[in-house]
């Protein structure tokens, strides 16, 4: 890996917490509106989905971390 490849790498692992941070948004908002009644079915579905959405994003952004982070911890040198 070199610097321009180190960069990039940074780079998409910005994004992806960026992303990340929108969905666990937009799910902390969802589970705002919350009341001591249960959610009508459509919104306890939407807030499901929406969950798996955050848990992808999260996902996404954990791989990325785990590369940023191993590249820099063993260099630009270090190879797959």
């Amino acid at each position: 890996m070199n610097n321009v490849e180190f960069i990039e790498l940074h780079t998409e692992c910005v994004i992806a917490m960026r992303g990340y941070f929108v969905e666990a948004d937009i799910t902390t908002r969802m589970l705002a509106k919350c009341t001591a009644e249960p959610l009508p079915f459509a919104e306890r579905m939407s807030l499901i989905t929406q969950e798996l959405i955050e848990t992808n994003a999260q996902t996404r952004y954990m791989s990325a971390k785990r590369l940023l982070h191993d590249a820099a911890r063993l260099g630009y040198g270090f190879s797959n």
